[in-house]
Order: C-alpha cells, then structure tokens, then sequence
C-alpha cells in the first residue's frame, strides 16, 4: 500500500475516533473550515493549525511582551508568551476531561494574545488613542489577532480559531458562556467590524472549546499575577482576599479546575457555579486595585505614553514623505503581500508596525530614530 494512502487511513481513523469519544458538541476535524478551503495532510487540521501558529513570527515576538509588568528586570515575571502557554495547559487539561477538541484548544489558546501591542493593556490603550484620533478608528488586539493571522502574516486557519481569538476577552460577564453554534465566515466577519467600533462588546465564541479557553484566559492570569506581585515585594499573601479559591495560585487554579469541570461536564456549555464566580470576582477587583494600578509599577507611564505618540506621529510622517524609502516600508512592509502593500492605508500600516513590536524593539526603534547618536567619522 502506498505511504500516502497508509497516511490517509491514519487520519481516517483518528477522525472517526473524535466522532466516537468526544462531547456530542465538540469540534470535529471533519468539520473544519479553512477560507481558502481544505487542505490535504497527514495531521489532523487543527494540529496543523497549532503548528502554523507556533512556527510564525508573530508567536517568536511572544518571548519580549508584556503581560502585566514591564521594564522590570526580572526573568521570573510572567512575559505574554508564558501567559499564553499557561492558557493552554490548563484549559487543555479541562478540555480532555469534558470530552472537547484538544488541538482546537491549544489553537486559540497560543494564538489569542498575538495582537497585543507592547507594554501589554497600557499600549493597547495609547496605540488606540493615537489611532482614533488620526481617524484610523479604535484598536482592539482581538481584532488584530485575527488581522495579523488574516491579512499580515496570513495563515489560512479554521473559522473556529479565529473565532476564538476574536470572542476570548470577557470572559468574567456571566458564570455561564454558552456557544453560538453554527457561525459562518460571514457571521465572523460581521462580529469583527462590531468588535472594532465597541471593544468592549462581549461576543461569544461558536465553540465550546472557544468558550473554555475564554473563561481559562482569566483564570489563568489571576493566581499567577499574585504571584509575581508577591515575588516583586509589591504585594502580601496576607492581604490576598480570602475566598473559597484559596490565596495561592496553585489553590486557585486547582479549585478552578475542579469546579468548572462539575459545572460544565456533559452540558452545552461552559459554566462555574455562582460561588466560585463570585469569588473569582472578588480575586479580579483586588488584583485590579493592589497590583494592575499599583504606583510602583506604573512610575513609567507617561514616558511610555509620550513615547507611543512621538514615534507614531514619526512613522507616519515619514511614511507618507518617503514611501518605500521609509523605516516602515523598509522593516515591514516591504515583504507583505502584494495585497498588503497595494490596499493598506498608511495609518493602518504605522498601526500594524507598533502593534506587532516587542518591547525592546520599540525602546530600540524611538531610540534609533528620535534620539541623537553619536557620530562615526571614521
């Protein structure tokens, strides 16, 4: 028998062993839905989703942004490529207990957070400011998620990933996250443009994998954000709240887990009870209160802000002076697509430009570009 046609029963019998052992609801393989159409291959499609999110160049930029703390020397601070692994760990680790999608997990999970701009929520929050005001309209990273795997570095994967990317924020708005079954690439296209004009639109993923991964994202971050506001001398484990989820994170995601799983096991939907939701409530205000806006760590601030805006206006006066001789063209664009290049408004590109910088990369850049250098002659 030819090795291609052994592969292909391979595949055959892992998709026809989803069919068997997962959740009524789950998202088969044989179900997914690429735009530009299937593709033949060894792997189960939503592995090769995760593979061609691990291997981009966005997923390599993970390693330098922010999460929560930023220019802070300190290697045991939670970076965003961490976060987005801790994600995956543990709402895989719930998804193989109710039965869902594990590849489709880890999917949305690795790949939700790639929009984000440098110094994490606070850029997010300047970049869309910047934005607006030069009449490019708002910033949200969950649209930019699905436009950086779309439109700048396109990977062609499922409509459920890129779902997920787009509905994972908001995931404390209800101890239940029910799924919208049955979206179509039209649906997705339609939620992205009322995500742009309202970020704060809570949208609900058409998964239950989507929907796990949306509550998981919170989960995650809460315990360890007390963690490293602990290990930075910033914060006590005395004044962490004392709730039925316990002051650690190991006893909060492991009281987390437990409860989810009771509450969504063989239902249509994900849910925590109304007890552990509260508590996750009380966890989120606090770390909001005494670690998220605490003063130590935002003494940079209004640097970071001033900056945001000096190399912004930079860009894209430059852009639109020198085109194809600028510093956007020349470290950016100049290898998008042909599409790209030709349809792309300049704003939109200085935009893409930042939001895809690590953070070293934009102090480099302001410093490269704005600052005076010392002058070889020799």
């Amino acid at each position: 028998m030819p090795l291609d046609d052994v592969l292909f029963q391979m595949r055959q019998t892992a998709e026809n062993r989803e069919h068997t052992l997962l959740h009524p609801k789950a998202s088969l393989s044989r179900h997914h839905n690429r735009f530009f159409g299937k593709e033949e291959d060894h792997r189960l499609p939503y592995k090769r989703d995760v593979d061609r999110i691990v291997h981009s160049k966005a997923y390599a930029r993970y390693i330098d942004k922010t999460q929560v703390v930023y220019l802070i020397s300190n290697d045991h601070v939670t970076h965003r490529g961490l976060h987005v692994q801790l994600v995956s760990n543990f709402s895989r680790g719930i998804a193989e207990i109710l039965g869902l999608n594990l590849d489709l997990v880890e999917a949305i999970a690795l790949g939700h957070d790639v929009g984000h701009p440098p110094f994490g929520h606070e850029g997010e929050g300047y970049l869309s400011e910047l934005s607006e005001e030069y009449g490019n309209g708002i910033f949200a990273h969950p649209w930019q998620s699905c436009r950086l795997f779309t439109e700048i570095e396109p990977l062609n994967l499922g409509l459920s990933v890129y779902d997920g990317f787009l509905c994972h924020d908001g995931g404390m708005s209800s101890p239940i996250i029910s799924p919208v079954f049955g979206k179509t690439w039209s649906d997705h296209n339609e939620e992205k443009m009322i995500k742009l004009q309202d970020p704060d639109r809570n949208i609900f993923p058409g998964t239950l994998e989507g929907c796990l991964v949306k509550i998981c994202d919170t989960m995650s971050y809460l315990g360890r954000d007390i963690e490293d506001a602990i290990s930075l001398g910033i914060l006590q484990r005395s004044s962490v709240p004392k709730t039925l989820l316990g002051d650690s994170n190991r006893e909060i995601l492991g009281n987390l887990a437990a409860d989810l799983i009771k509450q969504s096991y063989g239902k249509d939907y994900i849910a925590i009870s109304e007890e552990t939701f509260n508590a996750l409530k009380i966890l989120r205000k606090f770390n909001f209160e005494h670690i998220y806006t605490h003063p130590k760590l935002k003494v940079e601030s209004q640097k970071i802000k001033r900056s945001y805006r000096i190399l912004f206006e930079f860009l894209l006066k430059e852009l639109n002076e020198k085109e194809k001789d600028s510093v956007v063209w020349m470290h950016f664009a100049h290898n998008k697509a042909s599409k790209y290049q030709k349809s792309t408004p300049p704003i939109q590109m200085v935009v893409d430009y930042m939001a895809g910088m690590t953070d070293s990369y934009f102090l480099q850049t302001l410093q490269k570009l704005i600052l005076p250098q010392f002058i070889e002659l020799n």
